[in-house]
């Protein structure tokens, strides 16, 4: 599984709402399958599906309001509520699955309610529940279209700084001296500000500890923000080798 990207190609991925006729080619397709079927031996209380070749989940359901059409492909992200930070590792999955199809050239977008959860195929234990599903193929040239551009710009209001998302209040050293410490923060600060989050709300937030090792958290709760924050963690860790702990405030360990 790659784990490392460089900025350009964190910032290259963007959400996609119109999808093309163009069909995905059967080689991308398989080199996703190997992908999702890696993620699910890997990661504890999560459980990934792909669906090929499916346009009822979104396309007949009237709450999409015509803002995510096209759909034919998608990755359905299920978590076990049963186990601790089963949405945060979904997330830091699903953003594994966004990058791998981004540099194929594939747009995605992170979806958490405008499908219909009837249509979709799979089956869920009593314990288990769809964290998001992951539309993906090839963007329609058309563009975005009126509702999508609405939708983008709306998203996109709240957008801040690489800087900002450093917590001064919580690091042991405030931002210059944790970049003295350690240069390749600017990067993950970078980072953070390209990854994806419910409707761009960016919570994820990052400092040093005292143990000079970086940490990570969120500035808030929400209905998506422990996802964001395994996506914030993905994102953090394609820049700076390491594992992360999960869970809010969790250490990037290093890879020694």
């Amino acid at each position: 599984m790659k784990m490392q990207y460089d900025l350009d190609t964190l910032r290259e991925r963007h959400s996609v709402r119109k999808y093309s006729d163009r069909a995905v080619p059967a080689a991308e397709i398989g080199q996703l399958r190997d992908l999702v079927a890696e993620l699910n031996r890997t990661y504890k209380g999560v459980r990934f599906s792909l669906v090929v070749n499916d346009g009822e989940t979104f396309n007949s359901f009237k709450r999409t309001y015509g803002m995510i059409s096209g759909v034919k492909n998608y990755l359905v992200a299920v978590a076990d509520t049963t186990v601790a930070d089963s949405e945060e590792i979904a997330g830091f999955c699903g953003e594994a699955f966004v990058m791998a199809a981004t540099a194929m050239g594939l747009g995605t977008c992170f979806v958490g309610a405008t499908y219909n959860p009837a249509t979709v195929k799979i089956i869920l234990s009593a314990s288990e529940e769809i964290a998001f599903l992951v539309p993906f193929g090839y963007e329609n040239e058309d563009g975005p279209g009126f509702l999508g551009k609405l939708v983008s710009k709306i998203t996109h209001r709240k957008s801040i700084l690489p800087e900002d998302f450093y917590d001064n209040s919580l690091g042991f050293f405030n931002l210059q001296e944790a970049l003295e410490r350690m240069p390749a923060l600017r990067d993950a600060l970078e980072a953070l500000a390209a990854a994806p989050s419910g409707m761009n709300k960016q919570p994820a937030r990052i400092w040093m500890g005292e143990d000079t090792m970086l940490h990570l958290g969120v500035a808030f709760k929400g209905d998506y923000t422990s996802i964001d924050l395994g996506i914030a963690k993905f994102n953090v860790q394609a820049v700076i080798p390491g594992k992360w702990e999960w869970g809010a405030g969790g250490a990037l360990l290093s890879e020694a």
